[in-house]
């Protein structure tokens, strides 16, 4: 019997994806990998779960994950899908079943065809959500929080996707400001640096700055 293990993201599907360099392994992110990871990896453990706030990065934590179980053979077979708050069931049915190489005999827009855990020692689920009522509603048996960046790490991620320009001497004090209307939340960050990398005037990043942004995570959100 093979083994599989499927990764879903339950909620919104970001607009813009961080690339592994630009996201790194940050430390505030460590606790929620490293324990995905070691939940995938015991035997007692199914089902799991990864939430946070819309833009914090679980998309590519659970990216991460399934290319690593894919690098250590952890499973037969790995799936990942991407479910919007307004689902068509059939659709993801058919995604799962072509990524597995499987068919289906009988279909069900109540139910995905993911095997039972019961009957089917071996076979785990990765979630992610904005909720964590959800994933327990959903029987999470592992269920972790992935945090906001650290401010250190905020600056150093925006850095990284900016370039040496955000270091500039008449620049730095305004991308450094610019950072912290971010509210820590990688996507924000990563899409506003890419948005200012190629700016050379400062009155474009003091634009960035002066945009209609109150310090609440939604603003940084729409700002990128």
């Amino acid at each position: 019997m093979k083994n599989y293990f499927a990764g879903f993201l339950l909620g919104i599907k970001d607009r813009y994806q961080l690339s592994k360099k630009e996201y790194e392994a940050f430390g505030s992110r460590s606790d929620a990998f490293n324990g995905a990871m070691t939940a995938l990896e015991d035997d007692n453990v199914n089902v799991i779960g990864v939430y946070g706030m819309g833009g914090v990065g679980k998309t590519i934590l659970i990216r991460e994950a399934a290319r690593q179980v894919k690098e250590k053979k952890l499973f037969d077979e790995v799936v990942f899908v991407a479910v919007t708050q307004t689902p068509n069931m059939l659709n993801i049915q058919d995604e799962i079943v072509e990524k597995l190489g499987l068919k289906i005999e009988e279909r069900s827009v109540d139910a995905l065809g993911i095997p039972s855990i019961d009957d089917h020692k071996g076979c785990k689920i990765l979630m992610t959500s904005r909720r964590q009522e959800v994933l327990k509603s959903i029987g999470s048996q592992k269920v972790l929080p992935i945090e906001l960046l650290e401010e250190d790490e905020a600056w150093k991620l925006f850095k990284n996707v900016a370039g040496p320009i955000a270091e500039r001497s008449d620049l730095q004090p305004t991308a450094e400001k610019v950072t912290q209307k971010c509210a820590r939340l990688p996507i924000a960050i990563a899409t506003v640096a890419k948005a200012l990398k190629h700016k050379e005037n400062l009155y474009e990043w003091k634009d960035a700055l002066e945009m209609e942004l109150s310090s609440d995570v939604n603003s940084a959100i729409k700002m990128s």
